[in-house]
């Protein structure tokens, strides 16, 4: 108990001193040097800079970007209408679905019976 007092006593004249006495020579040589001034970004960007830039980016192939499409089936017209109309049927409250559009959060079985009556206050079942 008696160093950890001691540690926190000292405390305040470490913070004191120098930071070139608390840092290696090389690192306190590097701080005291002058600070070179800064150009601010939109001066060192500009058309043949960003130019360059995009030059030097390695080409990407055509095909990565319809690669992720291509694994997707398309669907027909008939197929997106069936499915919409039958997600626009509102379900019978008391069948397997009839708590689609209710959230039970993370009830369920027995335990969402009581969201049954609130789907059907709300309108969302039949």
């Amino acid at each position: 108990m008696r160093l950890f007092l001691l540690c926190v006593l000292a405390l305040p004249f470490t913070v004191r001193a120098e930071p070139s006495a608390l840092m290696p020579p090389a690192k306190a040589a590097a701080a005291q040097a002058p600070a070179l001034p800064t150009v601010p970004l939109r001066a060192r960007l500009d058309r043949d800079a960003i130019r360059a830039a995009i030059a030097d980016l390695p080409a990407e192939p055509r095909d990565t970007a319809r690669s992720f499409g291509a694994a997707v089936p398309d669907t027909t017209p008939r197929e997106n209408f069936a499915r919409d109309f039958a997600n626009a049927r509102l379900p019978d409250c008391l069948h397997a679905d009839g708590l689609k559009n209710q959230p039970t959060f993370f009830l369920g079985g027995v335990l969402a019976l009581p969201f049954i009556a609130v789907a059907k206050v709300r309108g969302v079942c039949r």
